[in-house]
């Protein structure tokens, strides 16, 4: 036996471990009991790469060949390990630095990386060349060390540490020592998406829907699938049953909700004579791309009983909708280098009891979409598109026209770019041909002047150009600050064609406002083009400190060439004569200073000679998260009534000015109250009102909210309807980014969402 002491930074040769990167031992004292093992006692410490290993003891056990034994190290009494993301410590350890496999017994981790997860385990091991760690029969939290508020235990974990996730088996979550659910299997990601969240309990109340209570019990299949079924019971409403899968595999990431309505007793109500007492309702959402060519989304929903209940299902709040229609639609596509296609299954359904149509609403049907495009015809700013489209509209009332609709459209444009400014030219023309079947119902019941017909061509053309100078010039107040002067002119050319023998499928108003000053078209879909010839400018002025934008302001005007006749088109209510001078708008940006900053936007409709639309926001944002918010808000009864044109009651289209005030405040020790007020003073009436109070801390957090909100006329009463709700809320944070990433959500509670003015 050889004995040494005070053996500092004693090099592990390489040929007794064959690895790559060489390991140096320091520790108090060196025993070698030759040939069987080499011991290090005392302040043990190992270090290899960015690899350090501390313990009282370590036992480096040979062979005859003077080898090591089993590829392992022993270690024990005080052991740590930690690198550049993970720290680990245990009573005794075991080492193989060939791979870089570590097991800890009696075990606590901490991971450095966001989120700061840590917990303790009977043991942990290392694998992969510290790419896993697995823990066994251990628990894990993201709270602050000693405040374990919530924590989640399990069999064993499984840490990636490339992907950034948990997978946990037979899993309980756990506040404090009270459990909340158990699950066989659950999958966790540590970005910044809160998980646990959904999993929590949740109970309100409303003086229109009565108690509401739900309970999330999450399921888990595997780790590409996880979810929750939730019984919800409400008192005024009924029972239900929210079941919602989320799925990630290899042609994307996706979700399902599926709810079971088993008697909803106000639709009973308002519904009896042919309302169906049990429905239900599926949501399909999907994003995903395969082999880089193929893209595949879904935003599909479907329900049973009639459309006109639709009201009453939960749709999600993230269903697209374009103003009272959404399109339920399944597209799959593919691109290639020169030319694009697109094969979707869908239909359009009207969301707005109030203005349902049985022939604005479609069955699903099969659209198939051409796109292609050549860039820089020889070697010249001329471009060539080519967009055809073949859709068939399939209506619910069997009543109305089936059509078939085969649109083509080539585009030539001419394009010069650079630091300056831009040019444009662009030329189009539509070709559209309608099969309209069915059609004698319809022109006895709507359009007694004007008939649909069976077939129907229309060709129009469309000349647009446009462009736009950049002004730059350093300001007299200091070299610091740059302006831009950017004025952009565009006129727009296209004739009037008869098109009242056409029906109206997927098309609806795009109301023009400052951000969609330039379009081509007020309508979003091709039963209906309207003639225009018109000049549209705008002039936009900013100021910038460095990078950081200081001011913006934006002034347009639309300039009609020539008077637009009623007979020129019909839909919805937009027969008025329209005046040369269209419509004048503006929008602005002012950033006061750090602290102070304030947004206006108006429009002014030469129609009627008055201000149509504006709001101004002035806001107060402080360093510890406080906001102070004023804004005005102001739309004249014309305008109103150009975005609602199927509504019918009087009440709808009244003269708004509304005035609005929210705040947020932290009070002492993890504290914050909110609240907010809404009233319309053309009318004196209270639109919505808040109040919040919310306790937090980094890994968990509880709100309690009541809310005041305006819901529909009582026409016998003559009077507002109102609702009353009182909410609360449990969140618990799985990263400290989740915690930090929206400081302002307890400002979202009520009907308006808060607009941050930065």
């Amino acid at each position: 036996m050889a004995h040494a002491s005070n053996c500092l930074q004693i090099p592990v040769i390489n040929n007794l471990f064959s690895i790559d990167q060489p390991i140096y031992v320091s520790s108090d004292e060196l025993d070698i009991y030759y040939p069987n093992k080499i011991q290090f006692s005392g302040d043990v410490n190992m270090k290899q790469d960015n690899n350090v290993f501390m313990s009282d003891k370590l036992i480096i056990s040979l062979n005859e060949k003077n080898e090591v034994l089993y590829n392992t190290l022993y270690a024990c009494g005080h052991v740590s390990y930690n690198n550049n993301y993970i720290i680990l410590t245990g009573s005794h350890a075991w080492i193989n630095f060939y791979n870089k496999n570590i097991d800890i017994h009696e075990a606590t981790y901490h991971f450095s990386e966001p989120p700061p997860i840590h917990g303790t385990a009977n043991s942990i091991m290392q694998r992969g060349k510290n790419r896993y760690t697995i823990v066994k029969q251990g628990k894990c939290t993201s709270c602050i060390e000693n405040k374990n508020y919530w924590n989640i235990t399990g069999s064993e974990m499984l840490y990636d540490h490339h992907k950034h996730k948990i997978d946990v088996w037979n899993a309980c979550l756990k506040i404090k020592k009270i459990p909340i659910f158990y699950s066989p299997y659950l999958s966790l990601s540590l970005h910044q998406n809160n998980v646990l969240g959904y999993y929590i309990p949740k109970i309100k109340y409303s003086s229109k829907s009565g108690l509401i209570f739900k309970i999330p019990c999450p399921i888990n299949f595997s780790k590409h699938y996880s979810g929750s079924i939730s019984p919800c019971y409400t008192s005024n409403l009924g029972t239900k049953l929210e079941t919602e899968i989320r799925y990630s595999i290899k042609p994307g990431t996706g979700l399902f909700i599926l709810d079971l309505v088993e008697n909803n007793k106000m639709c009973n109500k308002k519904f009896s004579s042919n309302y169906h007492n049990r429905y239900w309702q599926l949501y399909w959402k999907h994003n995903g791309i395969m082999n880089k060519k193929w893209h595949f989304n879904s935003n599909y929903i479907s329900t049973t009983g009639s459309n006109n209940y639709i009201e009453n299902v939960n749709i999600p709040t993230y269903t697209h909708s374009n103003n009272n229609c959404m399109n339920k639609k399944i597209l799959c596509n593919y691109t290639d280098k020169n030319w694009n296609a697109n094969l979707s299954y869908f239909g359009v359904t009207n969301i707005n009891i109030t203005t349902i149509k049985d022939y604005y609403n479609y069955n699903e049907s099969f659209q198939l979409e051409l796109n292609s495009y050549y860039d820089n015809i020889k070697h010249k700013p001329l471009n060539l598109k080519l967009f055809s489209q073949i859709t068939q509209f399939i209506p619910v009332n069997y009543h109305y026209p089936k059509t078939i609709r085969i649109h083509t459209e080539p585009t030539l444009d001419f394009s010069i770019n650079n630091y300056y400014g831009h040019f444009n030219t662009e030329a189009k023309l539509k070709i559209t041909h309608y099969r309209q079947k069915n059609i004698d119902h319809y022109n006895r019941t709507q359009y007694p002047d004007y008939h649909l017909q069976n077939i129907v061509n229309r060709i129009t053309p469309q000349l647009k150009i446009n462009g736009k100078m950049i002004f730059k010039k350093n300001t007299h107040i200091s070299k610091k600050y740059k302006r831009f002067l950017e004025p952009k002119l565009q006129y727009l050319y296209v004739p009037y064609r008869f098109q009242e023998n056409i029906g109206i499928y997927d098309t609806d108003m795009i109301h023009i406002d400052h951000k969609n000053l330039f379009r081509d078209t007020t309508y979003s879909g091709l039963d209906r083009i309207l003639p225009v010839n018109q000049i549209t400018g705008d002039i936009t002025i900013r100021c910038f400190k460095k990078k950081n934008e200081l001011f913006y302001a934006s002034i347009g005007q639309i300039f009609n060439l020539r008077q637009l006749n009623s007979e020129y088109i019909k839909i919805s209510k937009c027969t008025q004569k329209t005046p040369n001078i269209l419509l004048f708008s503006g929008i602005s940006h002012w950033n006061i200073n750090d602290y102070w900053h304030m947004n206006t936007e108006m429009r002014y409709d030469m129609q009627y000679d008055a201000l149509s639309f504006g709001t101004i926001i002035l806001e107060y944002t402080g360093k510890d998260n406080q906001v102070l918010q004023t804004h005005y808000r102001y739309a004249n009864k014309q305008y109103l009534e150009k975005i609602l044109p199927d509504i019918k009651e009087s009440i709808y289209h009244n003269t708004i000015a509304q005035l609005g005030v929210l705040a947020c405040y932290p009070l002492i020790d993890n504290w914050k109250i909110s609240c907010s007020y809404y009233h319309n003073i053309k009318t004196n009436q209270l639109i919505d009102q808040t109040i919040g109070i919310q306790y937090y801390t980094p890994c968990w957090g509880v709100n309690i909210s009541c809310e005041r909100k305006m819901i529909d006329w009582n026409k016998q009463l003559n009077r507002n309807t109102y609702d009353n709700k009182i909410r609360l809320d449990i969140q618990i944070y799985n990263s400290a980014s989740d915690f930090k990433a929206n400081p302002y959500k307890m400002l979202d509670i009520g009907v308006f969402p808060y607009q941050h003015a930065l």
